[in-house]
C-alpha cells in the first residue's frame, strides 16, 4: 500500500510536466503505459518487476514524450537489488534533459529524485518491518518454548511433592503401625493376663476390663487412622506415572481420566500395570507403550497396549477372560494368571487381544465396591 501512494505522488509530479511541454498524441499513450508498467511491476515475481521499467526507459532513451514518465520507472528501478539496474536510469533522463524545454527538464529530474528518495524509504522501511517481524516471531517462539519449558519444570517439581507427600504419609503410617500398634497390643495382652491372674478379685478384674475396653477402643482408633493415612498415601494416577518413569527401556504414554478411585481398585491397576510393562520388557520388541486409565458411570477401565509386532499365543486370544489357571498354561507364566486373579477379586474381567501390538483390557465395576 506504501508503494501504491509512493506512485501517485511521482505520477501527480509527472503530469505537472504536461503542462510546460507542447500537447501531443503520444504523451497519452506514455501516460497509459507508464502506469502499465508501474501496475505490472507490483504484481510480477520479485525476478521479473524489474523488466517492465528497464523496458520503459530505453523506450524513454528515444522518445523524449516517454521520457517525462521516466520517474515512475524509476521508483521501481530504486527498489533493485543490483547497482547497474538502480542507476540505469540517469542515461535516459540525461539525453531527455538536453532535447526538453528547461521547464520540463527541471520537472523530470525534480521527479526522478523524488522517485529515487520515496523508493529508498520504503524500501528500507519494509525491510525494517520484515526484520521486526522476524524478530518478533522469533521472540513470541522463544517464549513458548520457555513457557512450555517450565511448565514442564512446574508439573515435574508438583510431582516430586507429591511423590514426597505420599512417601511421609506412609511412613507416618508404618511407624505408627510398628510402634504405638505394637505397644497398644501389648498392654492389651498385658491386661488380659493380669485379668487371668486376678480372676478371683471382682473389683480388680472389673477395672482390669475397663482397661482392656478402652485399650481395644485406642487399638480401633489407631488401625483406622493407619488405614487412612495408607490409602491417602495412594494416589492412582502418581503412581502410574511413577511406574512409567521407572520403565527405562520402554517410552510410557499415561493417559489418566478418572477421580476417586478406591484404594483397593487403584492397588489392582497399578500392579497389573507393573506387570504388564515387565512383559512388554521382557517378552516383547515393544518400544512405546500407553496406559490408560478412566473412569465410565457404572466401571473403572485399564488398558495396557504395546506396539510389539510379535503376537501373543493364540490360546490367550481363543479364550479372553478365562480362568487364571488357563491363561497361564497358555503359555505367559504365572503373571498373566496373577493379574486375571487381581481383577476377578474385585468383581472385575481382564481381557488380552492383539491389535497392532499386545493389550491387557481390564474393567472392575463400581456397584461390587460399595
Amino acid at each position: 500500500m506504501e508503494r501504491v501512494v509512493d506512485k501517485a505522488i511521482v505520477l501527480v509530479c509527472c503530469l505537472a510536466g504536461l503542462a510546460v511541454v507542447p500537447w501531443e498524441p503520444l504523451l497519452l499513450v506514455a501516460l497509459l503505459v507508464s502506469v502499465v508498467v508501474a501496475a505490472a511491476a507490483e504484481v510480477l515475481p520479485r525476478r521479473f518487476w524489474a523488466l517492465p521499467p528497464l523496458a520503459f526507459a530505453l523506450v524513454a532513451l528515444a522518445l523524449p514524450a516517454f521520457a517525462l514518465f521516466l520517474p515512475l520507472a524509476v521508483y521501481d528501478l530504486a527498489r533493485d537489488d543490483h547497482p547497474a539496474v538502480r542507476a540505469c536510469w540517469a542515461l535516459p533522463a540525461l539525453a531527455a534533459a538536453v532535447r526538453l524545454p528547461l521547464p520540463a527538464t527541471f520537472v523530470l529530474l525534480l521527479g526522478c529524485s523524488l522517485a529515487f528518495l520515496l523508493s529508498y524509504r520504503t524500501h528500507r522501511s519494509q525491510t525494517e518491518q520484515a526484520a521486526y517481524r522476524r524478530l518478533r516471531d522469533s521472540v513470541q517462539e522463544t517464549s513458548l518454548a520457555l513457557e512450555e519449558k517450565n511448565r514442564g519444570l512446574r508439573e515435574k517439581q508438583d510431582l516430586e511433592v507429591k511423590l514426597a507427600t505420599l512417601a511421609e504419609r506412609g511412613r507416618i503410617a508404618r511407624e505408627i503401625h510398628d510402634n504405638v500398634g505394637h505397644l497398644l497390643t501389648r498392654s492389651i495382652m498385658q491386661v488380659e493376663a493380669l485379668q487371668v491372674v486376678h480372676r478371683d478379685d471382682e473389683r480388680v478384674r472389673g477395672e482390669l476390663a475397663q482397661v482392656g475396653a478402652t485399650l481395644h477402643e485406642a487399638m480401633s482408633t489407631v488401625r483406622a487412622s493407619v488405614h487412612d493415612l495408607h490409602d491417602d498415601a495412594f494416589d492412582l494416577e502418581t503412581q502410574l506415572r511413577e511406574a512409567a518413569a521407572a520403565c527405562a527401556t520402554l517410552a510410557v504414554d499415561v493417559d489418566y481420566r478418572a477421580a476417586d478411585v478406591p484404594a483397593d481398585v487403584g492397588y489392582c491397576f497399578i500392579a497389573i500395570v507393573r506387570e504388564a510393562l515387565s512383559n512388554a520388557a521382557r517378552h516383547s520388541d515393544a518400544s512405546r507403550v500407553s496406559v490408560s486409565v478412566a473412569a465410565y458411570p457404572a466401571f473403572y477401565r485399564l488398558v495396557v497396549h504395546d506396539n510389539g509386532s510379535v503376537p501373543p499365543p493364540a490360546a490367550l486370544l481363543d479364550r479372553p477372560g478365562a480362568e487364571a489357571a488357563t491363561v497361564a498354561a497358555a503359555g505367559r507364566g504365572i503373571g498373566l494368571a496373577t493379574m486375571a486373579d487381581r481383577a476377578r477379586a474385585l468383581g472385575g474381567m481382564l481381557r488380552i487381544d492383539y491389535d497392532q501390538g499386545f493389550k491387557v483390557f481390564v474393567t472392575v465395576p463400581k456397584e461390587d465396591l460399595a
